[in-house]
């Protein structure tokens, strides 16, 4: 293997990772951003009229575009929390001294990460359908309301537990790495002192893995925020508009209304909205860092 060491040919051991940004970031982001001033249907891509700021006018002025938001942010603050809480719970819990069958369990946590979303909307489309769904079987069994799972009056709880059970493994894991940072001797020093279990997690343990717990919950809001894949695989966003989120809302008006432009400016506004809390959160991270 060539290794360039100095002049300008060492600028080549970096130009594939250059390129992969500026294909797969900067280009699509530098389009969505000219798409998003032109009038162009998904039909008559040679037909674009340039429009200004209208797109983002009408859009802002959409009704559906509001009550979509408005979904997301609900969906990412119910999941993220109950995933950030429990995902901590099970970080205490595996950093215990002697956990019989860690190693097999860890393994056990990581398995719902690696299905993709989509997939799982499947499985438990299939699950949970009332003719031929084994959960939705035993749970009637059991006289709890399996089969009434993917109704209206259940679908916003059966949708977060999804979500819940297949990323707060992730939590766990970047919060359990976390554990690992914290020095033994400060838990030594609060059992001399009497320290209670409550007093060392809420003194000891969660200032020091503060900046961990900000980023799994940035992550994690960040993604349940733009969900698309599991809630399009499982309810296509409806019945209504009862599920449409902002990233099924981009997609129905690109793809079932044919309007790019309006598209593609509900995305740059998506864009600008997941960018402030994103800069907010590092800001502090690195406030932190720096004490």
């Amino acid at each position: 293997m060539i290794v360039y060491s100095g002049g300008p040919a060492r600028y080549l051991q970096v130009l594939p990772l250059i390129l992969l940004i500026v294909l797969l970031t900067i280009f699509p982001t530098l389009f969505a951003y000219y798409i998003s001033t032109q009038r162009v249907r998904l039909t008559q891509l040679d037909n674009a009229q340039f429009v200004g700021l209208n797109n983002f006018g009408d859009t802002l002025g959409d009704k559906e575009f509001y009550e979509a938001l408005w979904v997301s942010i609900r969906f990412a603050a119910i999941a993220t929390a109950v995933e950030l809480l429990l995902g901590l719970a099970i970080a205490l819990w595996f950093n215990r001294k002697n956990l019989p069958g860690k190693r097999v369990l860890l393994s056990l946590m990581l398995l719902p990460i690696m299905v993709s979303p989509a997939l799982l909307g499947i499985m438990f489309r299939l699950m949970l359908n009332s003719f031929v769904g084994p959960i939705a079987y035993y749970m009637d069994r059991l006289g709890l309301p399996g089969g009434k799972l993917l109704t209206p009056d259940y679908l916003w709880t059966t949708l977060t537990l999804i979500d819940v059970a297949q990323w707060t493994p992730f939590v766990f894991v970047i919060l359990y790495s976390a554990l690992q940072t914290v020095p033994k001797e400060l838990y030594e020093a609060a059992d001399v002192d009497g320290a209670s279990a409550w007093q060392k997690l809420v003194s000891i343990t969660t200032p020091l893995i503060m900046p961990f717990i900000l980023i799994a919950t940035l992550i994690r809001a960040i993604d349940s925020f733009k969900v698309f894949d599991m809630i399009q695989v499982l309810t296509g966003g409806g019945p209504g508009t009862l599920t449409t989120t902002v990233s099924i809302y981009i997609y129905k008006m690109a793809f079932n209304t044919g309007d790019l432009g309006r598209a593609s400016a509900a995305s740059m506004i998506l864009l600008l909205a997941l960018s402030i809390p994103l800069g907010l959160v590092l800001q502090r991270i690195m406030r932190q860092e720096a004490r």
